[in-house]
């Protein structure tokens, strides 16, 4: 059943097939791992101090000794955001940019299918999700074929029953959330039987979000923001790429991500 805002409703499991399955290909390279996305507050849980193997470049746009930074870091060292290649904000990291579904899709793929990424080549790539809003020959198409391939991302409805991809459209914290439960949460995790009373606005989320958003709370990556008369949630806030490099590093220093 699809629900506002393009979601659909689903189980915190990964989708082996979707409801597209006959206008797919097979995947080449399956969801790994099993990560959440927390809506990011300042410092590092529990205190940790991220591991840097790689080598990560220093963005001018990046003031290191704020909250953000050290996720920055961290994400860039593995090469899961690299920052804008092309056009005036090129060797920029986009801070307090809005992250777009193609740019979600794409970190999440590059995790999952580090081989396939190292090859990949924009100019040949092919677009075979099956619906409007992705293309032939982006930086996301790969992204695209296996996040609607494997049921991570399913499209915003259209009246007449097609789905949308939008590529570029800004990603919601619930959609980011739910697009990430479905890559990595477990129908099976007690987290996903939690529930978002702790939040002044918890009961905003959508009903399509709101087991992702409480499988998040119950594993700890989700905190709210503090404010006087409470934590707030905000689900429907769009989400700005050093937020989402927080909630990424968080999955990985909690085990979630590999």
């Amino acid at each position: 059943m699809l629900k506002k805002n393009g979601i659909h409703a689903r189980p915190l499991a990964k989708i082996g097939a979707s409801a597209l399955s006959l206008l797919l290909v097979m995947s080449m390279c399956p969801a790994t791992g099993f990560a959440n996305d927390v809506r990011a507050e300042r410092g590092n849980p529990a205190g940790q101090t991220p591991t840097i193997e790689n080598p990560a470049p220093e963005f001018p746009d990046v003031n290191y000794a704020d909250w953000y930074g050290d996720a920055v870091t961290f994400v860039a060292s593995k090469g899961l955001i690299t920052g804008y290649t092309d056009g005036p904000k090129t060797g920029l990291f986009g801070v307090g940019d809005t992250l777009t579904r193609a740019q979600l899709a794409t970190i999440l793929w590059r995790n999952a299918c580090p081989d396939e990424y190292a090859a990949y080549d924009a100019t040949t790539a092919v677009d075979t999700t099956g619906i409007s809003g992705s293309a032939d020959g982006m930086y996301y198409t790969a992204a695209a074929n296996w996040a609607v391939r494997e049921g991570i991302i399913t499209g915003f409805a259209q009246p007449d029953g097609t789905f949308d991809f939008a590529a570029d459209k800004p990603v919601s914290f619930e959609q980011m959330m739910t697009i990430i439960a479905r890559t990595y949460a477990s129908i099976n995790d007690p987290a996903a039987e939690g529930d978002l009373s702790a939040f002044v606005d918890g009961a905003e989320a959508s009903e399509w979000s709101y087991r992702a958003l409480a499988w998040a709370h119950g594993r700890g990556l989700v905190s709210g923001y503090n404010e006087p008369d409470g934590k707030y949630l905000r689900p429907g806030e769009d989400v700005k790429r050093e937020r989402a490099a927080m909630v990424l590093m968080r999955a990985f220093q909690l085990g979630i991500m590999e």
